[in-house]
């Protein structure tokens, strides 16, 4: 079986209503039990250093719902959101998800990898589906999470490739000490070795450290060529902040989780001259070499979300908005059941969502590849594409 893309223009009129009508709370949802619609919980970083996606994440989640419900729902049935705030910490994520246990049919989220592994034994054991929207996890073959974007190693590995294009091969790596930053660091340490890079030095830091100049000296004394932020947010602010402050004049690249507009706003005064991110392809889709439907649902996706929003889309709402549009599409095609709607999403192969196109099988719960990204530069408040 495969989950069908819905191609059907959807029209802007009917999304503030719905928006109003489907986003509910965890009580209401509770109420809701039996009026025949499919819940979805979403678990994202409202507040706390993931907000700068979270917030972004609940948008894309709402646009999808209000899209399906536009044209009738899944099969007549509507799609409700159940939506929690994180905070950015896993053991708020742990409560939420038990919260939700029960209550909904499948759970988007968390935000950050941390959260999302710790939400892990909660679905397994509730066999309920979870599409964590952080790329740092690595679902479990047959398991009951699936990963949003793409893998940490191919966005690592396009981003060394189209550097050696450039001539650049010895890299300067700098990663916070949390689970986002150690698997960047792997991540990236492992795509040297693959492209045929050299990592010439390699530090870390705590999240909320305030200054990481020695860390930065230590790795201009060793003569990169570029370097790799691997951190979000504020840690990844304070980072950018040093190399300003040092000088440090070498093109610098940093993870895609930082490929926000609220991102740039808070590192505008410190933003290297040259910053490089890897993206899937709803940010350089104008560029991809996807056909006539999927330049058909960016477009529509990109003109909704800044109709409602009076802003284009960044990293957050696309993987949300696939995420709920394939969850709720694979419980529909399984009438609800758990056990069947994981086996849909599990053997869904070609689906085109606005983030790249998906093939899953029940070892791959990712469904993207190194195909899905392109390189991006952020500057002057935007992200252009520059190549593959």
């Amino acid at each position: 079986m495969r989950i069908v893309p819905v191609r059907k223009r959807w029209f802007t009129g009917l999304i503030g209503l719905a928006a109003t009508a489907l986003l509910a709370t965890a009580c209401s949802a509770a109420d809701a039990t039996g009026d025949g619609s499919y819940t979805i919980g979403v678990i994202v970083s409202q507040t706390g250093s993931g907000s700068q996606l979270g917030v972004g994440e609940l948008q894309g989640a709402q646009l999808a719902a209000d899209r399906l419900n536009a044209m009738g729902g899944i099969g007549g049935h509507p799609v409700r959101l159940v939506a929690a705030d994180d905070q950015s910490n896993p053991a708020q994520a742990v409560l939420a998800a038990r919260r939700m246990i029960g209550e909904v049919d499948a759970i988007v989220g968390p935000s950050l990898s941390g959260p999302c592994r710790a939400v892990i034994p909660l679905a397994a054991g509730a066999q309920v589906v979870n599409y964590c929207l952080s790329p740092g996890v690595k679902p479990a073959a047959d398991g009951w999470q699936w990963s949003a974007s793409a893998a940490t190693e191919d966005l690592a590995e396009r981003l060394l490739e189209y550097w050696k294009t450039q001539g650049i091969t010895r890299i300067g790596l700098i990663t916070t000490t949390d689970a986002s930053g150690v698997d960047g660091a792997t991540a990236t340490q492992h795509a040297a070795k693959v492209v045929g890079s050299q990592v010439v030095a390699a530090a870390s830091y705590s999240g909320d450290a305030v200054s990481v100049t020695s860390q930065l000296q230590a790795i201009s004394a060793a003569r990169p060529q570029a370097l790799v932020v691997w951190s979000t947010g504020a840690a990844a602010a304070v980072a950018f902040k040093g190399v300003r402050e040092m000088g440090l004049r070498v093109p610098v690249a940093t993870t895609d989780g930082n490929l926000t507009y609220n991102f740039l706003r808070r590192v505008q005064d410190y933003l290297p001259d040259t910053l490089l991110i890897p993206a899937t392809q709803d940010f350089w889709w104008q560029n991809s070499p996807r056909g006539a439907d999927a330049r058909q649902l960016e477009q529509q996706y990109h003109d909704d979300f800044q109709a409602r929003y009076g802003t284009q889309p960044d990293f957050g709402p696309g993987v949300a908005f696939d995420a709920v549009t394939m969850a709720a599409q694979a419980l529909g095609q399984a009438q609800g059941d758990p056990h069947r709607a994981k086996q849909v999403l599990q053997s869904s192969r070609g689906f085109t969502g606005v983030v790249g196109t998906y093939a899953f099988t029940p070892a791959n719960h990712r469904g993207l590849t190194k195909d899905d990204i392109g390189i991006v530069r952020a500057g002057g408040g935007s992200f252009t594409y520059v190549g593959r």
